[in-house]
């Protein structure tokens, strides 16, 4: 049997599959798309031929190991990222599968391999000095310097995710009392993050300022061309003020620091101000509380560290002769 051609099978797992079929958002077409211009590309260096003359049969189990092995090695990947781009595979395979059964063995034998193991990391997160710190360091007598503000101030206000936010517009934004925006997030579920009075001011100030209006559909934050400011582009804009505010502050020197950690920054305050969890689910967007669980379990990490330097008392070994018995010497401890 011959292979069929690439081209049909991807753009009908994106449009028939993805977007008509299980109506998925665009950021997750995105990563897909990523996942899959990435691993073409991978084949064609391979195999040096064009992507339009591969072929089905040419993805293997061996090349997509391969490519596993590439974005660890040469892109420096995280363990978390190769899963991630294993799971856009996954899915595509599991695509052609049930559109074509005779491909089952090619299919099956990448579904087969597996994810790896990793360790989840440590959530970090800013204490109210180095968020007040860093904050202070954006010149707010700019438009540019406004935007970085505002910018800021509701990635930690909302506990949004920086994709969710920047797909933000004005006429999502009520800024009357109780001010809150609307945000759609993973799963396409719709969720309203209230805003502190201040906050709401501050979009209020940065609508008049750019001659904007209230009810507009175009994206809040736009760059020097106008348009949507990007995820990268939110990342820069948050590295240049922190290199300005670890000229004063060396704890901001700490790697890890980017938008998603003013995410966790927001949670972490309300969990410490003793806000249900429960509460700080909906605030995030969770689908499950598991998924905010994570932030108590480094909570009672931190206690329990500082406890442990501060020491006490009772943990002070006593010296005295060992048990003969060592089990019994086991129990004791």
């Amino acid at each position: 049997m011959t292979s069929p051609d690439l081209a049909p099978l991807v753009t009908a797992f994106f449009v028939r599959h993805l977007a008509a079929e299980r109506n998925v958002s665009r950021h997750t077409i995105a990563a897909y798309r990523d996942t899959l211009k990435l691993l073409l590309r991978f084949a064609r260096d391979q195999f040096h031929r064009p992507v339009t003359a591969l072929r089905f049969d040419d993805l293997t189990a061996e090349l997509i190991l391969q490519f596993l092995t590439h974005l660890e090695a040469v892109r420096r990947n995280t363990v978390r990222t190769r899963n991630a781009r294993l799971a856009a595979i996954h899915s595509f395979f599991r695509y052609v599968l049930d559109r074509d059964p005779a491909l089952a063995t090619v299919c099956q034998r990448v579904l087969a391999i597996p994810v790896k193991k990793t360790s989840r990391p440590v959530l970090g997160y800013l204490t109210e000095a180095e968020l007040a710190h860093l904050l202070a360091q954006v010149d707010r007598s700019t438009p540019a310097g406004e935007r970085d503000y505002l910018l800021l101030a509701l990635l930690y206000d909302t506990g949004a995710r920086i994709e969710e936010l920047l797909a933000l517009t004005p006429r999502e934004c009520r800024l009357d009392a109780p001010p809150y925006v609307r945000i759609l997030g993973k799963g396409r579920r719709e969720r309203l993050c209230p805003l502190l009075p201040q906050t709401a001011r501050l979009i209020r100030r940065f609508l008049a300022t750019t001659g904007r209006v209230s009810d507009g559909a175009t994206p809040l934050f736009c760059n020097r061309r106008s348009e949507r400011l990007t995820r990268h582009g939110a990342r820069y804009l948050l590295g240049k003020y922190l290199r300005r505010a670890r000229a004063s502050m060396p704890t901001l020197t700490r790697p890890g620091i980017s938008p998603h950690t003013l995410r966790h920054t927001r949670a972490m305050h309300l969990l410490q101000a003793r806000v249900p969890l429960v509460t700080i689910k909906d605030v995030l967007g969770h689908a499950d509380v598991k998924s905010t669980e994570v932030y108590v379990e480094i909570d009672l990490a931190m206690k329990r560290e500082a406890l442990t330097l501060v020491g006490s008392p009772a943990s002070v070994p006593r010296r005295g002769r060992l048990p003969e018995d060592l089990l019994t010497w086991l129990e004791s401890l």
